[in-house]
């Protein structure tokens, strides 16, 4: 139950100040805001989490997106028992190397060849990660490689250690028909 706020001494900033007075359910990195500071970002987040709360799970989902969270939970409880579980929308996507696109992948020689895809990772939206995940995260923060893409980097975390791979196509993000 937290969220983060990006802004500083703002009219938004002081509802939020008002807001955590009243119910306490935010969470405020220290970090510099921005895309290429995602991956950054993630690192500070499992790490914060870990440190405040002691739980089986830890979700991080993207502020436009909607969760129903009785299905979030019930997929949760699936997998209680699983020691080192990443749980998401599985995707594996080109590694793209031309700088004029959004997702560039400025270290897209480290993938193989051109045209290659990347590795099966969950899309960035919303995924989950079991605590001993979490725990790997905050231990390792100084030295774990961040990629131009969040979802990448934390992908890339894990990709050499067991851990196993849930792909949950309910928590799929879309547009709805008719959007």
């Amino acid at each position: 139950h937290c969220c983060f706020s990006a802004t500083s001494n703002s009219i938004l900033d002081r509802a939020i100040d008002s807001e955590e007075a009243q119910h306490k359910d935010f969470l405020r990195l220290q970090h510099v805001e921005g895309y290429h500071e995602l991956s950054a970002k993630t690192k500070i987040f499992f790490s914060t989490a870990v440190a405040l709360w002691d739980a089986d799970f830890y979700v991080k989902v993207d502020d436009d997106v909607h969760v129903n969270l009785g299905v979030l939970a019930a997929t949760l409880a699936r997998h209680r028992s699983k020691p080192r579980v990443y749980i998401g929308c599985m995707k594996s996507g080109p590694v793209l190397s031309r700088k004029d696109v959004k997702y560039h992948e400025p270290e897209f020689w480290k993938f193989g060849e051109e045209g290659n895809k990347y590795f099966r990772h969950a899309t960035g939206q919303i995924y989950a990660i079991s605590k001993a995940l979490a725990t790997y995260i905050s231990i390792n923060q100084p030295i774990l490689h961040k990629y131009a893409n969040e979802d990448v980097s934390l992908g890339a975390w894990f990709i050499g250690l067991e851990v196993e791979h849930i792909d949950d196509r309910s928590m799929c993000c879309g547009t709805p028909p008719g959007i």
